[in-house]
């Protein structure tokens, strides 16, 4: 069971089938989605889908991801985890995104930051994270991470 990690203005926890609304919310929105792997999601049912394979990939030992919840209104923000952990388990992906209406608010940045942090604890001695061309703001943000371009991703040891 992962922990929940606790921020100043935000708690990172494991994803409920309750959050389902926040998180259509976030995955629905074509501006939020505009750089991620996925279109934007249409329905809640795509939303439990995730969720469910949220859980599987947890179980296998494949990801971790968290709910990014703002602690005065418990409201579902964001999301982020870790991805594709290496053989030896020294690296591995880091993943984000945050609704779009908490953008440029420091959210993220600070999600981040317990979740390095975590990894940290986990033995993870280097992440890396695949940012596309065009996406000038987590460009920006994982620059002021300490992340640095080299060979088409972001990387930064820890």
């Amino acid at each position: 069971m992962k922990p929940d990690l606790h921020g100043s203005r935000i708690v990172l926890r494991s994803i409920q089938t309750n959050d389902s609304d926040d998180l259509l919310e976030i995955y629905g929105d074509i501006q939020t989605m505009e750089f991620a792997s996925d279109p934007a999601f249409t329905s809640k049912d795509m939303i439990v889908q995730m969720i469910e394979s949220v859980v599987q990939l947890e179980k296998s030992g494949e990801s971790l991801e968290w709910a990014v919840m703002e602690k005065v209104t418990k409201k579902v923000i964001g999301t982020c985890g870790l991805h594709g952990f290496s053989g030896n388990g020294n690296s591995c992906e880091v993943g984000c995104l945050l609704n779009s209406s908490y953008w440029r608010q420091g959210y993220m940045s600070e999600a981040l930051s317990l979740l390095f942090s975590h990894a940290k604890s986990l033995g993870i001695k280097e992440l890396y994270a695949d940012i596309d061309e065009g996406n000038f703001r987590s460009q920006a943000l994982f620059n002021k991470l300490d992340f640095k371009a080299k060979n088409g991703q972001f990387q930064r040891l820890l």
